[in-house]
């Protein structure tokens, strides 16, 4: 990463993934919960994802992982889901990197939903081990689990759309599946 070679376009469209990112994460549906191993709890379900998939496909490698995990991170100290920031810095990332080596390939519809439900897959076994790491109580990581699977469902439709019409701003900062020579 390459501070220096920043020109003023692309710092834009970095502040603008950010903002956008912290917007789609701020527009949320929130439940509140207590348990007894860590207080509050602010569960949500929000659109973040599609700020990810629009931020890899403006932005590329590395600026298109890094803009829109700062962006949800900033969104969940606003919105007070300080629980959820180290699994988001996590989990966002891997989701953002798995966007980044497949989203390029993307030329038709089936493979545009493929990508968009592997990448919200990941989002829900990652969050669920997450979850029951860190608040450890059923009912409440039920509630939570019903908030990520509608947010996937949502996300995965919308994602889909975006990676089957918008294009790869940047082709050579997309990552490559290599596979070995037979």
């Amino acid at each position: 990463m390459d501070w220096k070679n920043i020109d003023k376009q692309q710092l834009v469209t970095i502040i603008i993934a950010i903002v956008g990112t912290f917007i789609l994460s701020i527009i949320r549906v929130q439940v509140d919960a207590n348990t007894t191993a860590i207080g509050a709890m602010n569960s949500y379900a929000s659109l973040q994802d599609v700020g990810i998939i629009a931020s890899v496909m403006a932005l590329g490698s590395p600026w298109g992982v890094i803009a829109p995990v700062v962006g949800i991170v900033i969104g969940d100290i606003v919105m007070g889901s300080k629980n959820f920031i180290i699994g988001n810095i996590i989990i966002r990332s891997l989701m953002a990197l798995f966007a980044l080596s497949f989203a390029a390939k993307v030329d038709d519809w089936k493979k545009s939903f493929v990508v968009a439900g592997v990448m919200e897959g990941i989002m829900l076994v990652l969050f669920l081990i997450y979850d029951f790491v860190i608040i450890r109580e059923f009912k409440i990581v039920g509630v939570t689990l019903l908030l990520q699977l509608a947010q996937a469902v949502v996300c995965a439709l919308i994602c889909a759309v975006v990676l089957r019409y918008m294009p790869v701003m940047q082709p050579d900062k997309m990552l490559e599946i290599r596979r070995p020579v037979e």
